[in-house]
């Protein structure tokens, strides 16, 4: 997997997200947007059919606690799937992109 920054709030995931340095990578980027003022973020997930809990329980404190708009644009199906049956979807605004 890799992350990287593609705009001033927008990241860009490409490989399956699965690992703890997966989730630590996404987690130290998002932070730094954050950390400089971004309120809403805009991620790209591409190829990844999951999302382990780790990763999907930072974004739900990302946006509970932190107070920031998350919009998910997901290449793969099976990951949109996975978020509407964990009822993600809207919180997430996940769509296919």
């Amino acid at each position: 997997m890799q992350a990287t920054r593609t705009g001033s709030n927008e990241i860009t995931i490409t490989g399956n997200i699965k690992t703890t340095e997966d989730y630590l990578q996404i987690r130290q980027l998002v932070m730094e947007l954050v950390s400089q003022g971004q309120s809403a973020l805009v991620l790209n997930i591409r190829e990844s059919l999951s999302m382990p809990s780790s990763v999907i329980g930072f974004f739900v404190k990302l946006v509970h606690r932190d107070k920031v708009k998350v919009a998910m644009h997901v290449q793969d199906n099976r990951l949109l799937e996975l978020l509407q049956e964990l009822s993600l979807v809207e919180l997430f605004g996940a769509r296919l992109s």
